[in-house]
């Protein structure tokens, strides 16, 4: 079983303890669309 939790201002699926860059001044242009980078 998978262990991962979702970012809740990104939607990005993450390691448990894993901190969410999405926040960053340098990667906030990055998610400004609708949440799906991380989808296969």
């Amino acid at each position: 079983m998978a262990y991962y939790w979702t970012c809740p201002n990104c939607g990005a699926n993450l390691d448990p303890g894993e901190k969410c860059d999405c926040n960053t001044e340098k990667t906030k242009e990055e998610y400004h669309h609708d949440g799906n980078e991380n989808q296969d």
